[in-house]
């Protein structure tokens, strides 16, 4: 019998440790990005790296991934020519906001 109570007071002590974060005010939360514009260009980006992802890992067959990659890559150049964000013609979207060529081949960027 005293086994069984030391036993339930464990599992019970160890629930409450696990849970504990769950129920703590002071957890801030992770900001979400502030625009819609913002939020659909990251998840564009995220596509196309995830299609790499899934290409490397061999997920994917070569005939499948071209017209995944055409499509995901046109959008996500609509979604960043909106945004305003640079765009080299060759290597695609660029981290850079203010650049004016691109920092791989060197061409100029399309905004």
């Amino acid at each position: 019998m005293t086994a069984l109570f030391i036993g339930t007071a464990l599992a019970v002590a160890s629930l409450c440790f696990v849970l504990y974060p769950l129920y703590r005010a002071d957890v801030s939360t992770v900001p979400r990005a502030s625009s819609a514009g913002r939020n659909r260009q990251s998840r564009a980006v995220e596509a196309l790296r995830e299609l790499e992802f899934d290409r490397a890992t061999g997920k994917i067959s070569d005939s499948d991934y071209e017209p995944l990659k055409a499509r995901y890559t046109s959008q996500a150049l609509v979604v960043m020519r909106a945004g305003g964000a640079p765009v080299c013609e060759k290597c695609g979207p660029r981290a850079e906001a203010d650049a004016e060529f691109c920092s791989s081949c060197g061409a100029g960027l399309v905004r």
